[in-house]
């Protein structure tokens, strides 16, 4: 971690998790003046749809009526459709879309650490207690449950997300909150009932699970959830992110303490380009999103071996929000980015399984 190291997956030289082993919408008022989609729209334009409603010109990936958007398809970037996504407000009946519950959850949560500054992109800082009250290190059963780490974010009372490639050879035993580091006793720590792998998590497809907890986390000063970014729309390299783990460094070198590191999300086409030209075989998909920090040193930052499971958050009207997991990557520290699950494709799957129909 002075780019952190974690614990993504390492299968060859890219392939490296980050284990030790080794429908965000706004309301757009009737616009006089709409493009025509299949005429004059690209991407980002107002566009009309039928009834009166408005829209604006999405991927087909970041608007979740996708290509069924009443086949109003603005234009193609290569080969992937832009569709005329629709607003989330308008008037009362047919334009009105219900506040997705990861987004009724959020407002329940109290905002997070005032005294949390952006820190130096490019180096690694130990993290203080109560710092991310939502970080948790999962433990394992097993007679090899020391030999991989991995980290997972409290999202609701009994529900914990992480990666699904943390469980290929273990099964979850528990999961400690409240705890920085690992040579301290001092934590709050859970039993975990069940594990719920995404059903198509394949190859590091879908690397995404649920950690469902035997009874109720009790929230408190240094231990609460952490909103879920529902905006479905890239963050763009201007944003700081911050990843946090227990994994190793650029040298291989494990740490009991957590840390943290400030990373920038690389656009998708780039990161696409950078892993073909490095003869990578890594298929980065719109599911996934790609962050690197600056260099330091001879290291640029990133997460590493240990760090998977793990959020990638960023902080935005003093609350966090679970934008990544750690997923894998190239070898840590090189100049290609880590790669992270994007937590807002994967929103449904979240929902039904923590909340359930809640409305």
């Amino acid at each position: 971690m002075s780019h952190l190291a974690t614990a993504r997956m390492t299968d060859d030289a890219y392939n490296q998790p980050r284990t030790t082993w080794l429908p965000r919408y706004r309301f757009l008022g009737i616009a006089s003046s709409l493009c025509q989609p299949l005429r004059s729209c690209t991407k980002g334009d107002k566009c009309g749809l039928p009834g009166s409603r408005t829209g604006i010109c999405r991927r087909a990936a970041q608007c979740p009526q996708g290509i069924r958007s009443n086949g109003a398809r603005c234009e193609f970037i290569g080969d992937i459709p832009v569709v005329c996504c629709p607003s989330d407000a308008g008037d009362s009946t047919s334009n009105r879309i219900t506040t997705r519950i990861a987004k009724q959850e959020c407002e329940r949560i109290q905002s997070g650490s005032t005294r949390l500054t952006d820190h130096v992109s490019g180096r690694r800082e130990e993290v203080t207690l109560g710092e991310f009250p939502f970080m948790a290190l999962v433990t394992f059963a097993g007679d090899d449950a020391n030999s991989i780490r991995c980290g997972a974010s409290l999202i609701a009372k009994r529900f914990l997300l992480t990666a699904a490639h943390c469980f290929r050879d273990l099964s979850p035993a528990t999961v400690k909150l409240a705890i920085v580091n690992l040579d301290e006793k001092d934590n709050d720590e859970y039993a975990v009932r069940q594990l719920h792998m995404h059903e198509d998590y394949r190859s590091r497809k879908n690397d995404i699970a649920l950690l469902e907890l035997e009874q109720d986390v009790v929230y408190q000063r240094d231990v609460s959830p952490i909103c879920l970014n529902t905006d479905v729309t890239d963050i763009g390299p201007t944003v700081n992110l911050t990843v946090m783990g227990w994994g190793t460094d650029g040298d291989g070198q494990t740490n009991s303490k957590l840390w943290k590191a400030t990373v920038n999300e690389v656009a998708l086409e780039k990161c696409q380009q950078m892993f073909r030209t490095a003869n990578l075989p890594k298929t980065i998909s719109e599911d996934l999103l790609c962050a690197l920090g600056e260099k330091w040193g001879d290291e640029y930052t990133d997460a590493c071996g240990g760090d998977s499971g793990g959020p990638l958050i960023m902080r935005m009207r003093q609350k966090f929000y679970l934008v990544g997991v750690v997923a894998t990557g190239a070898p840590c520290g090189s100049a290609i980015p880590g790669v992270y699950t994007r937590v807002s494709r994967y929103l449904d799957w979240i929902e039904q399984r923590v909340w359930g129909n809640q409305n």
